[in-house]
C-alpha cells in the first residue's frame, strides 16, 4: 500500500548551497514555460475583450403550487397584475390570402369573459333576460388592435348564428386546415451579454406570435404562462450599493411556453344562451368555437442567473493554468531527470570538492600505502587525564593539519576524472536498464542514487548524529588519515 501513496511528500535537501542542482536543462524548460505562459497569457486578454463578458446559468425548477416562492414574491405579484399588450388576429387556412382574414368578417368575435362577468353580467336589456350587445362593447377585442390585458385572462372566439340557428354559413367555412388563433403578445426577451439588463419586455408594438387552431366543435386552451426569474449576481461592493439606492439585482418576466387541449362535450358551446344571456340587437345568438383560459403555471420556474467575467477572473484563469503547468512540469522534471541528477551532483561535490579524491587513482594510491605500511593509530587512551601528553599530542595534531593543507593546496583542483553522463542519460535511467544492455554511466547514476539513499534517511542520520555525540564526550578522533582511509572505501564501488 505505501506506493499508493501519492499525497505524503518527500524531505527537500538543499545541495551545498543555492543553485548548485540548477541545469540548463531546467533553464530551457522554465523558459519555454514562460513564452508559452505569455501566449496563453495573450489569447485570454484577447478573448475577454473579443467575446461575451457574462456567463449565466439556467435552471428549471418544479415545485407545488403553493410552495412556489415566486408566487408570493410581491414583485412577481404586481407584473402578473400589471396590463399585458396583446395583438390577436383570426383567420383561416392561410393568412396570407385575403379572403381568409377573419379580422373584417363580423361574424366571429373574441369575447372577453373578465370584464363581462364584472361589468354586463346582471345587466338584462330584452323580456328573455337577455343582454343586447354590439361589436362596440369594451368586453368585445378588436382584432388586429392593441389591447391591454392582465396575464390571467379569459376569452372566447365567439360565432354569430343566424338567429338561433348555429350551423356554419358557406363563405365562413375553412376549406384545407382550420381556424386560427393568432395570439402576439409584448412579452419578454432575454438579453444575456447586455450591461444595462438582462431581462427586457419588448418595445411597443412589436410581440411574439403564436397560433392556436380551432374547429367547428369548441375547443379549449388552457395556455400556461412560465414564470421567469432572473438574477444578476454581483461583488459584496456592487452589492452594497444597490441596497443603499434601492434597487434589486432581480428581475421577473414570463412568456406562453405550453398549452392543453381539450374538445367541448358541448357545455361550453352553450355559454352564451346558459350563463352569459346574450345576443345581438337582430336577436342572433352566439356559440363558442374556441374558449381560452391564460393562467401562470405555478408548478414550475425558469431561473437565470449571471455574473459578470471580469479583468480579475482572466488573471485568475490564466495564474490557475500556468501554476497547474508548472506543477506538472516540475513532477515530471524532477522524476524523469532531477532526482537522478542531483543525486549524482551531490557525490561529484563530494569527491571534487570536499575530498579531492581522483576515482582512477584510487587503487594506485591504497597501494602505495600499503607498500609504506603506513600504521593508522588510534588513540589508546579513551579517556586522557594527563594534561602534559594532551599539550604533546595536540601540538602533533596541529603539525598534521598543517602538513595536510599543504598537500592539499599542492593538488589540482580540477574536476579529477569523475565520469560525467549526458542529459538523456539522467532522462532515460528509469526504462534504461529495462529496454537497453548495461551501460558504466547508468550505472554510476545508479550506485550515487544508492548511497545518497543510504546516508540522507532520516533515522540515519539521527542515529549518527547521537553515536557522534557520545564520541565527542568519551573519545579524541585525533588521527586525519583514518577519516581519509574510510573516505576511500566508501567509493570503492563507484570504481567498480
Amino acid at each position: 500500500m505505501r506506493r499508493l501513496d501519492f499525497i505524503s511528500g518527500s524531505p527537500q535537501l538543499a545541495i551545498f548551497k543555492e543553485g548548485a542542482n540548477k541545469t540548463n536543462l531546467g533553464g530551457v524548460l522554465y523558459l519555454i514555460y514562460l513564452i508559452v505562459l505569455v501566449l496563453l497569457a495573450i489569447i485570454y486578454i484577447f478573448d475577454f475583450f473579443k467575446n461575451e463578458r457574462y456567463e449565466f446559468d439556467y435552471t428549471l425548477i418544479k415545485t407545488l403550487s403553493a410552495e412556489n416562492p415566486l408566487s408570493k414574491d410581491e414583485a412577481m405579484k404586481s407584473m402578473l397584475r400589471a396590463d399585458l399588450d396583446f395583438n390577436i388576429i383570426l383567420f383561416k387556412d392561410n393568412l396570407y390570402y385575403e379572403e381568409n382574414d377573419l379580422t373584417v368578417n363580423k361574424n366571429f368575435l373574441i369575447f372577453d369573459d373578465e370584464i363581462f362577468s364584472s361589468k354586463w353580467s346582471d345587466k338584462y336589456e330584452d323580456e328573455d333576460g337577455f343582454v343586447i350587445i354590439s361589436d362596440d362593447d369594451d368586453f368585445i377585442v378588436k382584432q388586429n388592435k392593441t389591447i391591454n390585458r392582465p396575464v390571467e385572462s379569459t376569452l372566447a372566439v365567439l360565432y354569430r348564428c343566424n338567429g338561433k340557428n348555429c350551423t356554419i354559413r358557406e363563405e365562413d367555412k375553412f376549406q384545407t386546415f382550420s381556424y386560427f388563433f393568432s395570439l402576439g403578445y409584448r412579452g419578454f426577451f432575454l438579453q444575456h451579454q447586455d450591461p444595462k439588463k438582462p431581462l427586457e419586455q419588448l418595445p411597443k408594438d412589436i410581440f411574439w406570435f403564436q397560433d392556436y387552431p380551432f374547429l367547428e366543435n369548441t375547443n379549449i386552451y388552457f395556455i400556461d404562462w412560465e414564470l421567469i426569474e432572473y438574477e444578476e449576481e454581483k461583488g459584496i461592493f456592487s452589492k452594497t450599493y444597490s441596497n443603499v439606492v434601492g434597487k434589486s439585482n432581480t428581475y421577473y418576466g414570463g412568456y406562453f411556453k405550453s398549452y392543453h387541449a381539450f374538445t367541448d362535450d358541448g357545455h361550453i358551446q352553450r355559454l352564451p344562451d346558459t350563463e352569459w344571456k346574450i345576443k345581438d340587437k337582430d336577436g342572433n345568438h352566439f356559440a363558442v368555437f374556441l374558449y381560452l383560459i391564460f393562467r401562470p403555471n405555478l408548478e414550475e420556474y425558469e431561473r437565470y442567473s449571471r455574473k459578470k467575467i471580469s479583468f480579475l477572473d482572466v488573471l485568475a484563469d490564466v495564474s490557475a493554468l500556468a501554476s497547474t503547468v508548472l506543477d506538472l512540469m516540475s513532477l515530471a522534471y524532477g522524476f524523469l531527470y532531477s532526482q537522478n541528477y542531483d543525486n549524482y551532483k551531490i557525490i561529484e561535490n563530494i569527491l571534487t570538492k570536499k575530498m579531492n579524491i581522483n576515482i582512477n587513482n584510487i587503487n594506485d594510491k591504497i597501494e602505495d600505502e600499503d607498500n609504506e605500511k603506513t600504521k593508522i593509530e588510534l588513540q589508546a587512551d579513551l579517556i586522557d587525564n594527563k594534561t602534559e601528553e594532551k599539550e604533546n599530542i595536540d601540538e602533533i595534531d596541529i603539525r598534521e593539519k598543517k602538513q595536510e593543507e599543504e598537500k592539499e593546496k599542492k593538488r589540482p583542483s580540477e574536476n579529477l576524472g569523475l565520469p560525467s553522463p549526458k542529459i538523456y542519460d539522467f532522462l532515460f535511467h528509469e526504462l534504461y536498464f529495462k529496454c537497453f544492455g548495461p551501460s558504466s554511466k547508468q550505472a554510476l547514476i545508479d550506485s550515487c542514487n544508492d548511497i545518497v539513499a543510504k546516508y540522507t534517511t532520516i533515522e540515519n542520520l539521527l542515529y549518527n548524529q547521537i553515536r557522534l555525540e557520545y564520541l565527542w564526550k568519551d573519545y579524541k578522533w585525533n588521527n586525519p588519515q583514518n577519516e581519509k582511509k574510510q573516505k576511500e572505501d566508501l567509493i570503492l564501488e563507484l570504481k567498480e
